[in-house]
């Protein structure tokens, strides 16, 4: 996959940082130096222009790209002059970050394939993470419906998904996955400092039969109701 991506700001930059782990081949574009010496060794290639000249993406093979990003998160009117001319230039999906409502309305209008509010999308979710016990993150899927990172409630330590099914059916809240605690070579060798991160790994699909554990974080889909209930509920109702 191969993406390329125009401004970097703390938006642009975790974007192109992540879809190059991912995997694709991203082109990283900005306006300043610092922000292309800052990313230039994890992409496959990063580039300073001038915001003052659409007429830059020409250099670039727009129309091979599978997604092109516009990521400026400061400049309306350079926001809108690249759009427009990655659509001239035949960008086959693209991407654009909005600044405002009336940003908004006229991408839309230029048929922009989706449009994206980091500060909204990050505010909803903190939201969620804030309101329901437990939870350390949180995406809001519309509808009614979030995707939480939640601390595994204390009454389903030492139990498993099969034996807390009526449970979860109860509430209607699916388990996606669990994310654990990394086991390291010098786990339990080393004092634990409590200032360093904790590190996680993805079990993927959880077995019916294994218990959670104490340090466990869940991943969990439902309704928001039925997940704040869920996560409310008191070992007696359990």
């Amino acid at each position: 996959m191969k993406c390329l991506i125009v401004g970097l700001g703390v938006f642009g930059r975790n974007l192109a940082i992540q879809l190059a782990q991912l995997g694709a081949e991203v082109v990283a574009l900005d306006r300043k130096e610092d922000n292309i010496s800052a990313i230039k060794d994890e992409v496959a290639a990063a580039a300073v222009i001038e915001f003052s000249d659409s007429s830059v993406l020409g250099r670039f093979p727009l129309s091979e790209m599978d997604a092109v990003i516009i990521a400026i998160g400061d400049d309306f009117e350079s926001s809108m002059a690249f759009t427009m001319r990655a659509r001239e230039l035949g960008a086959r999906r693209l991407v654009c970050r909005v600044l405002s409502p009336m940003h908004a309305r006229l991408l839309r209008l230029l048929k922009v394939e989706r449009l994206v509010v980091p500060e909204e999308f990050a505010a909803r979710g903190l939201a969620h993470s804030l309101l329901m016990r437990g939870a350390v993150d949180g995406i809001d899927l519309g509808s009614g419906h979030a995707l939480v990172e939640a601390a595994v409630p204390p009454f389903l330590v030492g139990a498993s998904i099969s034996s807390r099914a009526d449970l979860f059916k109860k509430h209607q809240v699916r388990l996606v996955t669990i994310k654990r605690p990394e086991k390291t070579l010098l786990s339990g060798l080393l004092p634990a400092d409590p200032d360093s991160p904790v590190a996680y790994r993805t079990l993927g699909l959880p077995a019916l039969d294994d218990p959670f554990r104490k340090d466990d974080v869940l991943v969990l889909f439902g309704a928001e109701k039925g997940l704040r209930a869920f996560l409310e509920a008191e070992e007696s109702s359990a």
